[in-house]
């Protein structure tokens, strides 16, 4: 099984309003992330909460997520990697890595992006667009202890590119995967008439 590792505890200062529940395709930012999660292949998801969690896990109602509190959430990213890392079931062979503000980001990616990992046997697989590498990543669970040793100003690039040979690209057709929503300016971008 394949763990779906949601990051959704951030603040949004670049922003300036919560991402979470900004408005996107009819739904919240979270609500679009976790339903296209849950339409993938992935056999759990899980959720990562932190700043205004209880609106977050309001948002996400009756969906069948699990949600996990990171009451370190203002020190980063990392600590919420870590969370959902140590928060997947014991089944699980491998985690997906995906993020709140990248609600466009639909099944037939995510689907994609396991689909590489099931045949490479890869380590770690990352989709890229034109060769740039984007989101969601996947981490087989080999990685753990290295994965909950991650440094804080790293993140994850310090297990990725600690042995390159060890992840696999796989190429997709949408630039999706290079887009996330920081400032109000690319939020805007997506509403352009």
């Amino acid at each position: 099984m394949i763990s779906a590792v949601l990051l959704a505890a951030g603040e949004s200062r670049r922003m300036g309003e919560f991402k979470q529940l900004l408005p996107f395709a009819g739904k919240t930012f979270i609500e679009c992330s976790v339903d296209n999660l849950l339409a993938s292949r992935a056999g759990e998801v899980i959720v990562v909460t932190g700043y205004r969690a209880e609106d977050v896990s309001r948002a996400i109602g009756g969906r069948r997520v699990r949600c996990v509190y990171n009451p370190d959430y203002r020190s980063g990213m990392s600590a919420s990697i870590k969370r959902g890392v140590q928060a997947v079931s014991e089944g699980a062979r491998a985690v997906m890595i995906a993020l709140a503000d990248q609600p466009q980001i639909g099944p037939d990616i995510c689907d994609q992006v396991i689909e590489a990992y099931e045949k490479s046997r890869a380590q770690i697989v990352v989709p890229a667009y034109e060769g740039r590498n984007g989101h969601p990543i996947i981490l087989d669970l080999s990685l753990k202890a290295e994965i909950l040793a991650i440094d804080a100003q790293q993140g994850l690039r310090q297990v990725i590119h600690a042995r390159p040979e060890r992840v696999f690209r796989v190429e997709v057709a949408s630039e999706d995967v290079l887009v996330d929503f920081d400032f109000p300016e690319d939020y805007r971008r997506i509403f352009k008439p």
